[in-house]
């Protein structure tokens, strides 16, 4: 069964997908960047970016 976050969680497809990436570039940005937002771990195998934070990170990149 899926899990369901609240719209300001997106999983890591989610998130990729809501970037305009692969989840391969969603990885890399997560290990290498320091300011890229850090994964929410839910559980050992379920991680949620917060929309919020990848907003802020977009609005960043447009400086």
């Amino acid at each position: 069964m899926k899990q369901t976050f609240p719209e300001e969680h997106l999983r890591l497809a989610d998130a990729a997908k809501y970037l305009g990436i692969s989840k391969v570039t969603l990885y890399r940005l997560g290990e290498s960047k320091e300011k890229f937002p850090k994964k929410i771990h839910i559980t050992s195998r379920c991680c949620v970016y917060r929309k919020s934070d990848l907003d802020a990170w977009l609005a960043s990149k447009e400086v």
